[in-house]
């Protein structure tokens, strides 16, 4: 796992018309006929930070704004120990306001009206300048090795999905979708409440612990810290019916529920593309199994040593969870892969949506298999 600096992690996101969104540089992608505008409109903006997740920057906005947080998208999320930009959009803000805002490490780099919002998935991908050293990679970056294995495979690497889809910290959102897909609504809530891999509050591991020792929910409420908010949620059902663990579960936003499920699709993919000794070719692809897949043989193994078929990506217990599943690249490419400086080494490329740098960089380093 990596551990960045901000200002040595630089993303820079590509518009869906292939637009860098530069750090510093202003923007102003509005048309003529949108600026009358003055009802049911939508501003779109550049959003440059440091040291913020994008749902964190934007309701911080929306909190300066007085207005609620949903009526902002964006096309993605960018990482916090990171600098990035981004476009974003707000309903029903005028521009004016938007460029007004005097936030902590947070610039707009231009704001104009538009009919429609930016919507999830509205980018090509990401413009990354990573700086590495021993500190924040673990081991001494050789800039001449490191262009040499770019260019191995013409500049392709596995698509594994980055370790940032398992959890930042516990990483057991994988095993929270397993036994969701499996209807082990207990082992699901038990792994939620009570797993300490990873945790980094010595209060939150102490309350877990407790909690796994005793069993008792409602004595949980009184003593499992109160910023452990999603936790605390799922303690409430279960401290007046110790059974119901569908309701526990349903009282967590359904994101945060599909994020589970979806981990282990991701966790299916790696698997099967760990295994993978075929040609390098950036055309094929592989499944995130889902209930609409047609698993082929390797797939089909893997979900049998978990117990599951496809169509358990439709769990009984909670159907509102069911994906359908998808198709992802097997191998993606760092596109116009350049060494800036051997020292510090410093390394820029881009990359399409749902591609992983730190995953780029595991290759690049020797450490992906």
């Amino acid at each position: 796992m990596f551990s960045f600096k901000p200002d040595e992690f630089v993303v820079e996101e590509i518009t869906s018309d292939g637009t860098i969104l530069e750090i510093g540089k202003q923007f102003d992608f509005g048309k003529p006929e949108d600026q009358p505008l003055e009802r049911n409109y939508f501003t779109r903006f550049v959003l440059q930070k440091r040291e913020w997740n994008t749902a964190q920057a934007l309701s911080e906005m929306a909190r300066a704004l007085h207005i609620r947080p949903p009526r902002f998208d964006s096309a993605g999320t960018k990482d916090r120990q990171a600098v990035t930009t981004q476009q974003c959009s707000a309903f029903a803000v005028p521009p004016a306001s938007i460029l007004a805002l005097r936030l902590k490490d947070l610039q707009i780099n231009g704001a104009w009206k538009a009919t429609a919002k930016v919507r999830l998935g509205d980018l090509q991908g990401n413009r990354f300048t990573i700086t590495l050293n021993k500190e924040n990679c673990g081991v001494e970056p050789d800039a001449k090795a490191i262009a040499a294995k770019a260019a191995e495979h013409g500049y392709l690497f596995k698509n594994y999905f980055g370790y940032q889809r398992f959890g930042s910290n516990r990483e057991n959102t994988a095993d929270m979708g397993l036994h969701i897909l499996r209807g082990e609504l207990k082992e699901a809530c038990l792994n939620y409440l009570t797993f300490q891999g990873g945790e980094r509050s010595p209060d939150a591991r102490e309350a877990r612990a407790r909690l796994a020792k005793e069993g008792d929910y409602a004595a949980a409420l009184g003593y499992f810290p109160r910023w452990l908010k999603y936790e605390r949620l799922l303690l409430e059902p279960l401290a007046v019916n110790q059974n119901d663990y569908a309701g526990a579960l349903r009282r967590l936003p359904r994101n945060i529920l599909l994020l589970f499920v979806h981990a282990f699709q991701a966790k299916l993919f790696n698997e099967r593309l760990r295994a993978y000794a075929g040609e390098w070719d950036e055309s094929l692809e592989g499944n995130l199994v889902g209930t609409g897949s047609q698993p082929t043989p390797e797939e089909q193994a893997l979900l049998d040593g978990y117990g599951l078929s496809a169509q358990s990506f439709s769990p009984a217990s909670m159907p509102e969870l069911s994906c359908k599943g998808n198709r992802r690249k097997l191998f993606a490419r760092m596109n116009g892969f350049a060494l800036l400086s051997e020292s510090p080494v410093t390394l820029r490329f881009s990359l399409d949506s749902g591609c992983y740098a730190t995953t780029a960089l595991e290759y690049l380093l020797g450490q992906q298999h």
